[in-house]
């Protein structure tokens, strides 16, 4: 072994506790007093002089790694992410959906969310509540860019073209449903459709919603977004409607707070 490895390995061995591999360490001393610490036995050339010791070494991650995971929960799945990059906006008179778009606390709403006069606050998925303050709200489409007052680096979801969508495909919604906080619910992909409420085509979708859903991501099952939950119908003529939301597509929330986007 070359001797210019021998104090790194000498640190790897007292230290062999915290070390990224596991097997075994050897140490030995060979005719000419050399002290050699190495992860293979000795070669005929290295005779041993006195005793061979072995010791073997536990798996272990780095202590800044061991950090990360214990502050930061491994995630089973992209819809878990999306939960985490979802949070509940609270007034004084109604209750939204909001979700991050950059690490640094910009996230997007529907613009009806936050048109009441009220301090609004964000609820994020570990039920602790922080400000929020509203950046701007889209003329055009029913969206608005609000900044949550985050005390750490925030999840956020990408977009996917929406327009991609096939008839049939599987999508979620995000969203604090009838005040329950992240809920999650299922449905597929319809078609593109213009309704008189809002002036550009949006995105139909069978995934049940209700009142507190507004805001909130429709997302894929990668955990892309590709619509903001906007309206759903609840009656037509007097007669109750279930799975038919509406949802702004992916597309016009790039043409507004593109700029934001990670």
């Amino acid at each position: 072994m070359d001797r210019a490895f021998l104090p790194a390995l000498c640190v790897a061995f007292l230290v062999f506790g915290s070390v990224a591999f596991g097997g075994k360490v050897y140490k030995w001393v060979d005719e000419r007093g050399v002290v050699h610490f190495s992860d293979r036995q000795p070669n005929e050339l290295e005779k041993v002089k006195g005793t061979l010791e072995e010791r073997e070494v536990k798996e272990a991650l780095p202590s800044d790694t061991k950090e990360d995971l214990e502050t930061e929960p491994l995630l089973r799945n992209p819809i878990e992410h999306a939960i985490n990059a979802t949070f509940t906006v609270k007034g004084a008179k109604n209750i939204g959906t909001g979700f991050f778009i950059s690490s640094t606390g910009f996230a997007v709403t529907c613009r009806h969310v936050i048109q009441e006069a009220s301090n609004y606050t964000a609820m994020l998925n570990d039920l602790t509540e922080v400000p929020l303050t509203v950046i701007s709200t889209s003329q055009k489409y029913d969206l608005a860019l609000i900044q949550v007052m985050a005390p750490q680096q925030t999840p956020c979801l990408a977009l996917r073209q929406a327009e991609t969508l096939l008839p049939g495909e599987q999508v979620f919604a995000v969203g604090a449903s009838a005040g329950l906080q992240a809920t999650v619910t299922d449905g597929v992909f319809t078609a593109f459709r213009k309704i008189p409420t809002l002036p550009e085509p949006v995105i139909q979708f069978s995934a049940p919603v209700n009142p507190g859903n507004s805001g909130g991501p429709l997302i894929d099952g990668n955990g892309n977004v590709v619509g903001v939950v906007s309206v759903k119908y609840f009656t037509t003529k007097g007669i109750p409607v279930s799975g038919v939301g509406f949802a702004v597509p992916s597309e016009q929330l790039q043409e507004e707070y593109g700029i934001y986007l990670e």
